[in-house]
């Protein structure tokens, strides 16, 4: 069986998302976008495609959450050093708070 350069390319830019290397992905869209003006209209290979496009954006749309989760937490970890801490009371609501300074010698 003869390998399809569009369905390697796609197998490719799924590796590559879930391994986080997305400073890949702008050269791998180019390709992506070259690759998809020569595509023929089949429509049965149209439908492989298309699913397997579909996978890679749910890995991609799951990245995307991961790295903005991770922009959050480093937000509140430079909060924390600034000395304003993030919490939560008993009914899920967000609040800022600056705790107390802790005594700097002991008693």
């Amino acid at each position: 069986m003869v390998s399809d350069p569009l369905d390697s390319l796609l197998d490719e830019i799924r590796r590559t998302v879930s391994a986080g290397d997305l400073a890949a992905l702008p050269d791998l869209e180019t390709r992506l976008a070259e690759a998809l003006e020569r595509l023929p209209p089949e429509p049965v290979r149209l439908a492989a495609l298309r699913r397997k496009a579909e996978g890679n954006l749910a890995c991609l749309a799951a990245a995307a959450r991961g790295v903005r989760a991770a922009r959050r937490r480093l937000e509140e970890i430079r909060q924390a050093a600034s000395g304003t801490v993030v919490v939560y009371d008993g009914r899920g609501r967000r609040a800022e708070t600056r705790p107390e300074a802790a005594p700097r010698h002991r008693l």
